[in-house]
């Protein structure tokens, strides 16, 4: 009964970070095209900055809340960085 609370509190700040990491990939997807286009559309530049303000939102609120991620994300590693890379499990010290 009193665990309950807590579960759905884990479970929605799961969702949250879902959510966020989806964002952070579509904004990524974007930003490639939009630096590879000649010529860009309103709609899409609206698009990219609408998905960026949602970002950051949803950031803050996963900030306030204290939300934790089930798993290493790539927040400050990029799919497309090459310099600097995750370590893998057996670079780990800790």
């Amino acid at each position: 009964m009193f665990g309950r609370k807590l579960n759905v509190h884990k479970l929605e700040n799961d969702r949250l970070l879902d959510y966020i990491h989806q964002l952070q990939n579509q904004i990524s997807y974007q930003k490639r095209i939009n630096d590879a286009s000649i010529e860009l559309s309103q709609e899409s530049m609206l698009k990219y900055r609408l998905d960026k303000m949602k970002h950051q939102y949803l950031y803050l609120e996963a900030r306030r809340r204290n939300a934790k991620a089930k798993e290493t994300s790539n927040i400050i590693y990029g799919d497309s960085d090459t310099f600097f890379q995750q370590p893998n499990q057996y670079d780990k010290h800790w």
